[in-house]
Formats: C-alpha cells, structure tokens, sequence
C-alpha cells in the first residue's frame, strides 16, 4: 500500500515538471524565432535556463514528500514548494509579457 500512496504522490509531480518542460522549449522558440523574424543579434531574453529552478525546487519537494509519506507538516518541502510556484509564476509572467508585448 505504501508503493501506491507514494507512485500517487509522485505522478502530479511528474505532470508538473513535464509542462514546466514545455515552458522551456517555449521560450527558447520565442527568443530564436525573435532573432530571426527582427535580424536581432541577441534577440529577445526569455531566460528559459531560469526554468530550472522551479523545476529543482519541485523535485525537492516531491522527494521530501515522497519520503515523508505525509503531504503536510514537512517545512522544507513546503518552503521548496512555495519558493518553485513563486519563481515559476514570475517567469511565466515575463514570457507572457514578452510574447505579447506587454498588451493584456
């Protein structure tokens, strides 16, 4: 039973990572088709390696969950969680902004 409860707690975080991954090819498509469509030297800056930090951050907190057996009351994957779902949304935010050139 424990196997189960753990390859359920891991699966979502599984998810995660994989459209975190989409993100990352996103944004490096954006910032070389930018470059080709502007003949930009440098292009626009999207930072898809940025997109790495959350996703490290989540696979901490999927570990400490995992190994915890218990989805509350482990304060590093908490604090992992939080600090990977702040930085993701920061960066997503940004790409959004730079796709769409700042409209809503």
């Amino acid at each position: 039973m424990t196997i189960l409860i753990s390859i359920l707690t891991v699966y979502p975080w599984i998810v995660v990572a994989g459209l975190i991954l989409i993100l990352v090819f996103i944004a490096r498509f954006y910032q070389k088709k930018y470059a080709e469509l502007y003949d930009a030297k440098s292009g626009q800056k999207t930072f898809s390696a940025l997109f790495g930090i959350p996703l490290i951050l989540f696979c901490i907190a999927a570990g400490r969950y995992v190994l915890a057996r218990d989805f509350v009351g482990d304060l590093l994957g908490d604090l992992a969680f939080f600090v990977g779902g702040v930085t993701l949304a920061a960066l997503a935010y940004r790409l959004q902004r730079l796709m769409t050139g700042g409209r809503r």
